[in-house]
């Protein structure tokens, strides 16, 4: 909402214009002290406005009138200041993308409004990803857009097949000077060693308001890929020699740098040299940067404003053009001008600036992963006040906020208490109301740390119940915590390994040696069956006595079955072929017999 004492000279103006003007057709002799009266007090309103109204609107209203009664208003072009964004306005419904949205304003159907482009991925296999053109056609007005639901790849745009690239960051521009609006994308590869990157050219062979796109063409123009950077770049004419040329970003896992690609060739038939570094005093920066040409303070050169990512969060970068219009000098950047604020981003956002609701000034559309932001530029810095937002107290920045005063904002802009899962069995509230559980006993439920393992003794593996343990099975504990073969003589077994790694012999030899132990003389033993011997899968055994339990030892002396109140069957399907003993134990006495399997 903008400040209505600005409004009405606006307005005041407007009228004093359409005075002067009606006063000069007339062409009579007598009316001079009137005009001159008229055009003192439209000096006067200019010079109020000066700072405040853009110098677009400034020039829309004063039309050639500015240059007949000696109006200046070169200082107007820092009157913008822009509002906290609004997230997806417009009936906007960007495509899904795992990485950076492409974000592109423009009539593409030479109705007078803008149309808007984002990207919209779809999968055909594991492997295979398609970053489509997510297109949605403004129907609304060049003041009040209102945009349709998506259409995937209008106009005949085809992607390659397959297509690997993961990135694109598009722009439209009338390349070869025919008229309509071709569209020159930057693509991006991942690899295992780094980055790739290329130039693809759509051409447009229809018409401004029916455009018709061939098949893509990739590195046009004697544009070149890399085999180790990735590629963003921004299309103007940076040298005012009336083609377009290029500033090119490179980025790699080991740093960033700037060049300047001239269009050597002409409008209508594009060449583009080798490209030029260290020049244009372009800024240092790091990582992935997106930058756009723009005449950002309207004084008839193009400057420079990029997003950029810092410490896992977005931020705007401006850098002014202090040279001029064909010989560009970029002063360092400016890091989130005139109200600009990238903190809300998780990375570099993309950015778009055209006067999205036609009233002279630029705004900006930033692009993000599954969202736009739109920031309105407000014109100048409305007074502060305060509006609850996502449960944070912020400045719209348009001085209507719901409350005058912070205090009474975070008074009434408490968060509801959520938990969050932050690690197993620890449940937290984030505070601000973004926790997926409403309530501490659904979250902790669900928070229960998974079974691991810890090898707390040769042989012992145990669950800490905390999930940190450090083994995910319990098969993998033990495989890792085993136990060194120790042997012990026993009187009915012979030799036989304890398991806990702590037995007398530490040979199988050298027990056997010191072990003269012989099989129990039962006179019950006829009355036990074991058959079939040798056995197959199933070992079956009968007496005539309750049987209370059953071990089966290897050849080792090792026991490697155990079962309380055994049936009368014993599945032995698992055993590899050998030599195996079993003991069959009763309330009173064992009795061991071998069987072979």
């Amino acid at each position: 909402m903008r400040n209505t004492h600005y409004s009405r000279k606006q307005r005041q103006l407007k009228y004093l214009v359409k005075q002067l003007n009606d006063l000069l057709e007339k062409g009579d002799r007598s009316l001079k002290l009137e005009i001159k009266k008229i055009a003192a007090k439209i000096r006067f309103l200019v010079s109020q406005l000066n700072g405040i109204v853009s110098t677009n609107r400034m020039k829309r209203i004063l039309g050639g009138m500015a240059l007949l009664i000696g109006v200046s208003f070169t200082n107007t072009a820092s009157a913008q200041y822009f509002a906290y964004p609004v997230t997806n306005p417009f009936g906007i419904v960007p495509g899904y993308t795992n990485t950076i949205q492409s974000v592109n304003l423009i009539d593409i159907d030479n109705d007078g409004d803008l149309d808007l482009f984002t990207d919209s991925l779809t999968y055909a296999g594991y492997y295979s990803i398609a970053t489509n053109f997510n297109y949605q056609e403004n129907i609304g007005t060049a003041t009040n857009p209102n945009f349709k639901l998506p259409q995937l790849n209008p106009f005949n745009l085809t992607l390659p097949t397959p297509d690997s690239s993961m990135v694109k960051m598009r722009q439209f521009v009338d390349l070869d000077n025919d008229g309509d609006f071709d569209i020159l994308s930057n693509v991006l590869y991942y690899g295992y060693y780094g980055f790739s990157s290329a130039f693809r050219y759509y051409e447009n062979t229809g018409t401004p308001s029916s455009p018709n796109f061939i098949a893509p063409v990739s590195n046009p123009f004697g544009l070149q890929g890399s085999s180790s950077d990735a590629q963003f770049s921004s299309i103007g004419d940076i040298d005012n020699d009336g083609d377009y040329d290029l500033i090119n970003m490179l980025a790699s896992y080991y740093g960033s740098s700037w060049e300047f690609i001239e269009n050597v060739g002409s409008s209508t038939n594009p060449i583009f040299s080798t490209p030029q570094g260290n020049i244009m005093s372009l800024p240092s920066t790091y990582g992935l940067v997106l930058p756009t040409l723009v005449d950002f303070d309207s004084d008839g050169d193009l400057d420079m404003i990029f997003g950029q990512e810092s410490y896992s969060a977005g931020e705007f970068r401006y850098c002014e053009n202090t040279g001029s219009a064909s010989s560009a000098l970029f002063s360092p950047p400016i890091i989130n001008p005139y109200g600009l604020n990238g903190s809300m981003f998780y990375s570099a956002p993309t950015l778009e600036l055209k006067d999205l609701d036609g009233d002279g000034d630029l705004d900006v559309l930033a692009g993000r992963y599954e969202e736009t932001s739109y920031f309105e530029n407000v014109g100048v810095q409305q007074p502060v006040t305060y509006e609850c937002i996502n449960y944070a107290c912020v400045d719209p920045g348009t001085g209507n906020g719901t409350y005058t005063t912070l205090s009474s904002c975070q008074t009434n802009c408490t968060a509801p208490v959520t938990f969050e899962c932050d690690w197993p069995g620890n449940c937290y509230d984030p505070g601000d109301g973004s926790g997926y559980y409403t309530a501490y006993a659904d979250c902790m439920l669900d928070c229960t740390p998974q079974p691991t393992w810890d090898c707390v003794g040769p042989g012992n593996c145990q669950d800490p119940g905390n999930g940190s343990g450090n083994y995910w099975s319990l098969q993998d504990c033990q495989n890792a915590c085993g136990v060194t073969p120790t042997w012990d003589c026993d009187a009915t077994l012979g030799c036989i390994d304890p398991g806990d790694g702590n037995g007398l012999y530490a040979s199988f030899s050298g027990c056997q040696a010191n072990c003269n132990s012989t099989s129990i003389k039962d006179t019950e033993i006829n009355n036990l069956k074991l058959y079939p011997n040798p056995v197959n899968n199933t070992l079956n055994v009968s007496s005539d006595k309750k049987i209370k339990k059953i071990e089966i030892y290897d050849a080792l002396g090792r026991v490697i079955y155990t079962e309380n109140n055994p049936s009368s069957t014993i599945n032995v399907e698992q055993l590899d072929a050998g030599l195996y003993s079993i003991a069959i134990i009763f309330d009173d006495n064992r009795i061991v017999k071998k069987f072979t399997k």
